[in-house]
């Protein structure tokens, strides 16, 4: 029996009302998050990785962490795996004294953007500091065998920054992505919070800083805010601190109540002069690196979530670099292609990212014989297996795709770059700006469009002109589960919930009798995505619903 749940902004929820009573509300107060202490989750060997200042994990590249030296070294931002591992080294404008990086949102809302944030001023005598800020481009593992070597990023901005009250010295910093806003927390005393609103970052190239409160921490050289915008991680070298957020509660807001602390390796247990901290792609734990290692060899820490109050990793439907089926002979398939039943046995098959003339392509394609008259669209269509589809509250198709592309999903057109929907195979498309030629735009699907069992993607990927010199493209489709209750029984004195969902889920069950007014009963970890909830409350036969709900990154 499936029951229905409805949806709010980073949140899932599964409903179930049953005619229980309520002798006495239970008083639940939220309990702060905590974590497991340090594993060793790779070694990060980099020669000139010296002094690692800053860390964040990338939102559309699973997997993949940027990191970045602080004064006295190359203008460069590293790309890294999991396990610490070089896939490639990214030339910034400049690093005066690059302290923290972060990602958050930016002018075009389905682009995840890179801030690498020139704010340290030990002395303090800057006139201006600066943030780095870029669309964040498509990485892949396979560059592990050969990373990428002091490649430019394309679309990288430059945007300068002034105190309103002299120069300051800071270390840590963060970009709201709930409200797009830029915020530096100072290091020198008296410890302060200024920002910049997402209104002037996506405007302006110069921004004078606004005043947010003083912070209660002492000389904060790292920070972080999780993707939902729910925590934010604070750190000095040898303790951290986790502050906690509301629905709607201005960051302000958030940094005049207490805090908890949290784990971190610290001096003494062999991480010194510990800057960097940042949650993973999608806020379950966190990582933490050296500042101070002339080796440039030293452990990837991270700090797994104990408590059931955490995300749940996204459902991973089609992978980057995945395989794919494609035709590249400048043919006029018409519309059959797109569908499941259409045989595609003679197609080539490889391993996206697909293209030419970028460089960060792991298959080239064709595209005739003359370069100045290339075939204007390449074919591409892939089968793929989803199963338990009607407990996926939200799809999310990311792209990289140059310089135009339709996409179909089971014949269902659910994504456009730079085509009309109704495009025919020769259509040129709009000229992709190059800012984004190769990075990951996402696009929100309806859920209902996936089948049980095999479904099939295709699409078509166009040129902007005949002559153009470059083709890019490969998909990722991503799902996130809700948790449904499932069942409910009735022994002594109490309600049994049957909770079905994502497998190691953490799922929080509430109780209402007007819904309205929600009380929490507390956290459940769906193992093997299931588990049973026991209210000990319900003792008589009056109204009593129950409602479970989940964060998604």
């Amino acid at each position: 029996m499936r029951f229905p749940f409805y949806a709010r902004p980073n949140i899932v929820i599964a409903l179930l009302v049953v005619v229980l009573s309520l002798l006495i509300l239970p008083d639940f107060s939220s309990a702060a998050p905590t974590f497991a202490n340090a594993v060793t989750n790779g070694i990060v060997n980099i020669p000139l990785l010296k002094e690692a200042s800053g860390i964040a994990a990338s939102r559309n590249n699973p997997g993949v962490l940027w990191t970045e030296n602080d004064s006295g070294n190359a203008a460069v931002v590293y790309a890294i795996d999991s396990q610490g591992r070089n896939l490639g080294t990214y030339a910034l404008p400049g690093n005066t004294d690059n302290e923290d990086i972060g990602i958050g949102p930016g002018p075009i809302t389905n682009i995840s953007y890179l801030y690498v944030t020139d704010i340290g001023d030990n002395t303090p005598d800057r006139a201006n500091i600066a943030i780095y800020q870029v669309p964040e481009p498509a990485v892949y593992f396979w560059k592990t065998n050969t990373p990428v070597a002091n490649r430019a990023m394309r679309g990288m901005r430059t945007i300068t920054l002034t105190y309103p009250d002299g120069p300051h010295n800071a270390e840590a910093e963060f970009t709201d992505p709930v409200t797009g806003d830029w915020f530096v927390l100072t290091k020198d005393s008296p410890n302060n919070i200024y920002t910049a609103p997402k209104s002037s970052l996506d405007n302006l190239n110069n921004i004078q800083l606004t005043f947010v409160r003083a912070l209660n921490f002492k000389k904060p050289n790292g920070a972080d805010i999780s993707p939902l915008g729910n925590e934010i991680l604070v750190r000095q070298e040898d303790f951290a601190q986790i502050f906690l957020r509301t629905n709607g509660q201005s960051i302000s807001s958030v940094f005049s109540e207490p805090s908890n602390g949290i784990p971190v390796v610290g001096t003494a247990a062999g991480e010194p002069n510990g800057e960097a901290i940042g949650f993973d792609f999608y806020g379950g734990g966190y990582f933490t690196v050296s500042d101070s290692e002339p080796t440039g060899v030293q452990p990837l820490y991270y700090f797994a979530r104990k408590s059931f109050d955490g995300p749940t990793p996204p459902r991973l439907l089609v992978s980057e670099a995945s395989d794919w089926k494609y035709l590249a002979n400048g043919s006029d398939q018409g519309t059959a292609w797109r569908s499941a039943g259409f045989a595609d046995g003679s197609w080539s098959t490889s391993l996206a990212q697909f293209g030419y003339g970028d460089g960060d392509e792991q298959t080239v394609v064709s595209y005739g014989g003359n370069a100045n008259n290339k075939f204007i669209t390449t074919y591409f269509r892939k089968t793929f297996t989803a199963t338990n589809v009607n407990r996926i509250a939200n799809l999310t198709l990311k792209l990289v795709a140059a310089d135009g592309a339709l996409v179909y999903l089971n014949g269902m057109a659910v994504a456009a770059v730079n085509l009309t929907n109704d495009a025919p195979y020769n259509a040129t498309a709009t000229n992709t700006p190059a800012a984004l030629r190769d990075t990951w735009q996402s696009f929100a699907i309806n859920p209902h469009t996936l089948v049980e069992g095999t479904n099939i993607l295709a699409a078509e990927v166009h040129l902007s002109a005949i002559t153009a010199t470059n083709l890019s493209y490969d998909l990722q489709l991503v799902a996130t589960d809700a948790p449904f209750i499932t069942s409910l029984s009735r022994p002594t004195n109490q309600a049994q919930l049957l909770i079905v969902g994502s497998s190691n889920s953490p799922t929080t069950i509430e109780t209402s009798t007007d819904f309205i007014t929600w009380t929490n009963l507390g956290s459940l970890l769906l193992t093997n995505g299931a588990g049973i909830f026991l209210d000990s409350k319900a003792t008589n036969f009056n109204l009593r619903c129950y409602r479970a709900s989940r964060a998604i990154p």
